[in-house]
């Protein structure tokens, strides 16, 4: 640092981030403040954040290992070896350091009393944190941007300024695997954030950091669908190959482009929603009548969506209903009679794998690989969280043993990592064992297809995302196609464990109480993601990213994207995709099926029974019926012919059938 040149310099800038100390609830996020500078040498231009208390904690040579928690610093000592040396500090993580020819956009945002922040994208996808100038200095740290980049303020957005020029990039590691940026579980899959060094230095952090397991642990599932090779160069192995061509080729052959102009609708223009405050204790009293039967179920869970829930306290009752746990129509009585019951069934399964010997165990393999499985996962869940923190905690083991019990109750379906991630938040809310293990059981019941072992479910579901979308904004479907993303498995972690990762903890129980509502419709997650996706259209295809980046940004915007706006934008797709099905000639059929199934099942009952009403048509009722249940002498002749009567109608891409029913016959 004693020949570079300072360009910039501010300090007491703070980014909004949380802390995995066990001091810190997890629920909230931490303001960490420090000092943002470009400076100039010999190899170029740097941009730096370094938080306070890390100004003399390393060199200028240095590597995060271990999930960003520690530092590998070179010491050069003359003419003997280089040392290295590792220290542990949760800070370490929320020190950024780039070239700024990495740089690809920047977006500077105005709040309230003049406090401005900006976020960065670098040219692989990595999205920083927002950086708070409470004390000004971001006019100026952009304008020495557009100074040395060739930014071009977007056509489409006044705040965001790109990088048009591919600058010649310095000092650049090579990118990381597209799956470990996926992340899903296992937060030290991703030891090495970023580097700098010479080659023989970044070979040995290479090997110090490698990560041999994460699709086996962290994608699938320790000891489970697959065996996992542990390749010396460090490539998946053939087993993973195949299996990640396979996700693919599925979701390839499940989308399909084509929706015409007869169909265009201007979801730019989205109708006001108005969200509400939270439903209050009051608020809930008030929809009970004197035996304890809530009085108008329907208007309870749209109050539900509209503001979510104000308090654990009121979700450890509310949600029992949201997931099934008491029936709607039940009274006051009922639910304690119930209570009892479930409490003596969920011990009664409790004792079965309590009182299971080691002999017992040793004949029962599968078994013995959940509970090891489970012995891992349970350990390590939501640690940071202040309900889980601390040695022997006994709120860890009751997690445990739910997870145990669960895995008696449903065998067939056993227990899949992300399971604890479903479950950590009930038993925070519920804060009783059984409680917590019978809306476990509810929520599976809405979740369990994610965690199939085929993955046909998770398929059906981001195929379903790109169909919306490709109806929604083509423009940005097209983009994905070009650029290999139309699989759109940057949303796989999203779909497997809803969103748990991607907010905060009291934004992760907000947002799912308002899915659970069902209040607009059973896909209503969906239309989240399209949601999130939309909001970064303009970064993501002015910013000209491909397949890597594309994953690695959208990974990365966990924690740094409001709920609120989302849920609106959501809601506003919905209620044009609403109108426009309303309306004439109504949606695709693709869409149609995705948004409303209900209507299309209560459509092919109501068609049924016209058929066997009508007189009138009774011949050719009956040859419509015969048809339908006897093969076809040629089954080319009939799909063709099916096809074209839905091309005529809605002129869509023949093989919309396929996107309709996403099914295989095997």
């Amino acid at each position: 640092m004693a020949n570079d040149k300072i360009l910039f310099e501010r300090r007491h800038v703070f980014i909004k981030e949380r802390l995995s100390s066990p001091e810190k609830q997890a629920s909230s996020l931490d303001e960490i403040k420090g000092t943002i500078t470009i400076f100039e040498n010999e190899r170029g231009k740097f941009f730096c954040f370094k938080p306070f208390g890390l100004e003399d904690s390393m060199t200028d040579d240095w590597a995060l290992v271990n999930g960003g928690q520690s530092i590998i610093s070179f010491k050069n000592r003359g003419n003997d070896k280089d040392s290295i040396a590792v220290s542990p500090n949760p800070l370490l993580k929320f020190r950024y350091y780039f070239n700024i020819n990495q740089l690809r956009s920047i977006r500077r945002y105005h709040m309230l009393h003049g406090i401005a922040y900006l976020i960065i994208v670098l040219k692989d996808g990595t999205t920083l944190p927002a950086f708070h100038f409470n004390l000004g200095g971001s006019r100026e740290l952009l304008q020495l941007f557009i100074k040395y980049l060739k930014l071009e303020k977007s056509t489409q957005d006044n705040q965001l300024y790109v990088a048009k020029d591919d600058l010649p990039q310095e000092n650049i590691t090579e990118p990381i695997s597209v799956f470990d940026q996926l992340n899903l579980f296992d937060d030290s899959s991703n030891m090495m954030k970023r580097m700098r060094g010479s080659d023989s230095r970044r070979t040995a952090i290479e090997r110090f950091s490698k990560v041999t397991n994460f699709l086996k642990d962290a994608f699938l599932g320790q000891n489970e669908f697959i065996q996992m090779s542990d390749n010396p160069d460090g490539t998946m192995g053939a087993d993973v190959t195949a299996l990640m061509e396979s996700f693919s080729r599925d979701l390839r052959e499940s989308n399909n482009d084509g929706f015409e102009v007869i169909y265009k609708v201007d979801f730019k223009n989205l109708p006001e929603v108005i969200r509400c405050q939270p439903l209050t204790n009051k608020e809930w009293q008030m929809f009970f009548d004197k035996d304890g039967r809530i009085i108008d179920v329907k208007k309870v869970k749209e109050r539900i969506f509209r503001g979510g829930l104000e308090s654990n306290r009121l979700r450890r009752d509310i949600w029992k209903f949201l997931l099934n746990y008491y029936p709607w129509s039940s009274t006051h009585d009922e639910r304690i009679e119930l209570v009892k019951q479930k409490e003596f069934e969920y011990f009664a399964m409790k004792l079965q794998w309590k009182t299971m010997n080691e002999q017992q165990k040793q004949r029962n393999s599968l078994f013995r690989e959940r509970e090891s499985l489970i012995d891992k996962d349970a350990i390590r869940t939501d640690r940071t969280h202040e309900y889980f923190q601390g040695d022997n905690n006994v709120h860890l083991e009751v997690l445990h043993d739910i997870l145990m019990t669960y895995n008696m109750f449903n065998f067939d379906l056993g227990y899949v990592q992300g399971m604890n991630d479903l479950l950590s938040p009930i038993l925070i809310v519920m804060d009783n064992e059984v409680d917590a293990f019978w809306c476990f059981v509810g929520l599976m019941e809405r979740m369990e297809q994610n965690f199939h072992m085929d993955q046909s479910h998770i398929k059906r579901q981001l195929s379903n995302l790109h169909t919306l979308l490709q109806f929604i904004d083509a423009e940005l479907a097209n983009y994905l196609v070009e650029n290999n993303s139309s699989n759109m498995y940057f949303f796989f972690r999203w779909m497997l464990i809803c969103f748990k990762r991607e907010f905060s903890f009291d934004d992760v129980m907000y947002l799912w109480e308002v899915i659970w509502t069902d209040n607009l419709c059973q896909n209503f997650e969906l239309l989240v993601c399209l949601a999130i996706l939309i909001s970064q259209k303009t970064v993501i295809m002015e910013s000209k990213f491909g397949c890597n980046e594309i994953l690695k940004h959208i990974n990365d915007l966990s924690l740094k994207v409001p709920l609120e706006p989302l849920l609106k934008h959501a809601e506003g797709l919905y209620i044009l995709l609403k109108q426009h099905d309303q309306s004439t000639p109504g949606l695709p059929a693709s869409i149609s099926a995705i948004m409303f199934p209900n209507k299309n099942k209560n459509l092919k009952k109501s068609n049924k029974n016209n058929n066997q009403d009508s007189d009138s048509d009774a011949t050719s009722t009956i040859s419509s019926v015969k048809s339908s249940r006897e093969p076809s002498p040629n089954p080319n002749i009939e799909r063709k012919t099916r096809t074209r009567q839905l091309t005529e109608s809605h002129s869509i891409d023949e093989n919309d059938s396929a996107v309709v029913s996403h099914t295989k016959n095997n």
